[in-house]
């Protein structure tokens, strides 16, 4: 039987997955990494031998340099759909498979993103602040009912967010890259229009893109100027999405009400351009992290390579 190498399971859950039983009952090596690799000598040392080599997220990379150090490499199981940290042309040419595991975290993402809307426009972050220092401010926030949410991005996530905001009885209005499709905006309640509009006529702005070359720095300086004065923006996407620097100003400029943000052009952060913005939830990309989405991950990355393997080998393991 062949080695599987898992790394970055820093939460300890795939040793509870029904198929990492089940890969185990057929005799399989499986190696569990639960610390961060560190670097290229490190990630080679622990998937030379690996036949199969299963990531939790993006938390290790595999470029031509480790992969050209694992050669009996032939599957990578991916939790999630972002590749960015795999070199996938080099793997494609040294015919390893890469399979992923979609819609696996939407759910935690919506509530993550309806969180930061209710917790940006009561502004939680500035109470909190008050309340540490024993003041006893109340600053008015605003009620959700009502105003106009603006989804950049129409996809899983912006469908779930839709639905809850819907039941708030926000107006929803959505921009997606590739325009209107069949019954979506009577299916969710939720009108498509032009960015400009979009952007410019919301009360709440939330960006639901997928990382794309054609998506970097979308949101540029002159794109979050049209936002309204008093809007509030959420970002559990992607930070590369967006002008971070830009977005800092209109905060400290007061243009914008607030902010909740997810993820960030480098992470971990370090250089914080939202050090001096009060308003602002800043959560060190948790979009993915619960319980139920780090288990779901290890079930169907493992029955990725269980499925696999029933394709692949000549007699198939007993699963």
């Amino acid at each position: 039987m062949s080695t599987i190498s898992i790394l970055g399971d820093y939460e300890y859950v795939y040793v509870e997955s029904e198929y990492y039983a089940a890969l185990k009952k057929a005799g399989h090596d499986i190696k569990i990494h639960h610390e961060e690799l560190k670097n290229d000598l490190e990630i080679i040392d622990e998937i030379h031998d690996a036949e199969v080599v299963v990531l939790m997220r993006e938390r290790t990379h595999l470029n031509k340099n480790v992969l050209s150090n694992a050669p009996n490499l032939s599957l990578i199981s991916q939790t999630g759909k972002g590749l960015n940290h795999l070199d996938q042309e080099f793997a494609e040419k040294q015919g390893i498979e890469i399979r992923t595991t979609e819609g696996v975290s939407s759910q935690s993402v919506v509530e993550l993103t309806i969180g930061m809307m209710i917790g940006c426009a009561r502004q939680f972050s500035v109470h909190q602040l008050y309340m540490r220092e024993a003041l006893w401010e109340q600053t008015p926030g605003f009620e959700l009912k009502g105003k106009r949410l603006g989804l950049i991005g129409f996809g899983h996530i912006g469908k779930g967010v839709s639905q809850i905001a819907n039941s708030i009885g926000m107006d929803v209005v959505a921009w997606r890259p590739r325009g209107d499709k069949a019954n979506e905006q009577e299916d969710y309640q939720v009108r498509i229009l032009s960015l400009e509009e979009v952007l410019s006529t919301s009360d709440v702005v939330s960006i639901h893109l997928r990382l794309l070359p054609e998506f970097r720095q979308f949101l540029n300086r002159d794109r979050l100027r049209l936002l309204k004065k008093g809007a509030i923006l959420i970002n559990t996407s992607r930070g590369e999405l967006v002008d971070e620097q830009a977005i800092a100003t209109l905060l400290e400029n007061h243009h914008l009400l607030g902010a909740g943000i997810d993820t960030f052009t480098t992470e971990p952060l370090t250089d914080n351009p939202f050090k001096n913005s009060t308003n602002t939830i800043l959560t060190p990309h948790i979009g993915y992290v619960t319980y139920d989405v780090l288990q779901r991950f290890a079930d169907a990355s493992l029955k990725n390579v269980i499925d696999w393997y029933n394709i692949n080998d000549q007699v198939s393991p007993p699963f």
